[in-house]
């Protein structure tokens, strides 16, 4: 029942996974400057606009280097388009039909240079924070007299608040692509800090030291007509984990509350199967099955019906997950899909 643990390197394009046996609590992912530069660079132009004001586009994305002081990525990109002067240039002519000024637009390009933080997000995956550090204006048509006095200081504002609002749709471009590589650890662990150095980052990743057995069951995660707690206690010494519906648990002088698991019925309801429960020396497993998937045959004994839930998925009900410390046999149960990262 039990899954291998995994210890192995994958090398392609620039991109180095390492991946320690989930029970030593590490796991890694490394990207050198070629992968980086070939992710960024594949990046599509990103259009913006403003009716009547400004149009344009910010492209042409490089990776100027990795920076390990200030742990970031810098990134070069280009600020390209056009804008319509607010007030007409000198030799701006009129329209003769209403007095007002023609409509002529003015093109603009900006290079910026952007600063790319990597940190964790609340579920644990990579994010990416982009800052625009700089920008230089390379031309700008049509100026003259009083518009470049009023446009001057101001244009760089703007475009660079320009810039700055497509940051948004580039944290969500790059994610995507970094996400792409870096998902299949979702199953182990999360994500909780990273090293730079000036030719790859290094991304860790704490793991579970539990081994994923499948799904026990399938119970709500909050309290509904008919439903009753599913306690989890824990064995301070041992590190057992025992769940009953009895509030009161076993003996408290040894035993630990954590808290409710879920929420199940204490009787059987409509599509419940009874959850039982088995006990050894040393731990207790559940399992729907009444033979107790032949947990006799290692030391457990059958100590009846901890509780009714289901066996398949429900509107509103949660995984109920089963695993199991590999180097001790003791099962562990939970909602949350990675062991809450035990360790």
């Amino acid at each position: 029942m039990d899954r291998a643990p995994l210890r192995w390197v994958l090398v392609c394009g620039g991109l180095v996974l390492w991946l320690t046996a989930p029970s030593w609590g590490a796991a890694e992912v490394k990207f050198d400057k070629d992968f980086l530069t070939g992710v960024i660079e594949k990046l599509p132009p990103i259009p913006f606009q403003k009716d009547g004001h400004y149009r344009g586009t910010v492209s042409s994305y490089r990776l100027h280097g990795i920076d390990p002081k200030l742990r970031r990525l810098l990134v070069d990109c280009q600020v390209a388009g056009e804008f319509r002067p607010p007030i007409p240039a000198p030799h701006i002519e009129t329209d003769p039909r209403n007095g007002h000024p023609e409509e002529h637009w003015r093109s603009f390009r900006f290079d910026v240079r952007a600063g790319i933080n990597i940190e964790a997000a609340g579920d644990g995956t990579p994010r990416f924070r982009v800052e625009v550090e700089e920008v230089k204006r390379r031309e700008l048509e049509g100026f003259a007299g009083t518009l470049a006095k009023v446009l001057g200081k101001s244009f760089d504002s703007l475009v660079k608040q320009v810039a700055e609002g497509k940051t948004s749709r580039l944290n969500e471009k790059l994610n995507a692509e970094i996400l792409k590589h870096t998902k299949m650890f979702q199953d182990y662990g999360v994500f909780y800090g990273i090293d730079y150095t000036a030719n790859d980052i290094a991304l860790h990743f704490d793991v579970s030291r539990y081994t994923l057995q499948g799904v026990a069951g399938y119970l709500y995660p909050t309290a509904l007509p008919g439903t009753v707690p599913l306690y989890r206690w824990v064995h301070m010494r041992r590190r057992e984990h025992v769940y009953t519906i009895n509030p009161v648990g076993p003996d408290k002088r040894i035993f630990r509350n954590e808290g409710i698991a879920g929420y199940v019925f204490a009787r059987p309801a409509s599509e419940t199967v009874p959850l039982y429960r088995w006990r050894s020396r040393w731990d207790h497993f559940y399992t729907t099955a009444a033979d107790g998937e032949g947990a006799n045959k290692y030391g457990y004994r059958g100590e009846g019906v901890a509780c009714f839930l289901y066996s398949a998925p429900q509107p509103g009900t949660v995984a109920f997950y089963r695993f199991v410390e590999p180097r001790t046999g003791l099962h562990f149960y939970t909602t949350h899909p990675h062991a809450e990262f035990a360790k």
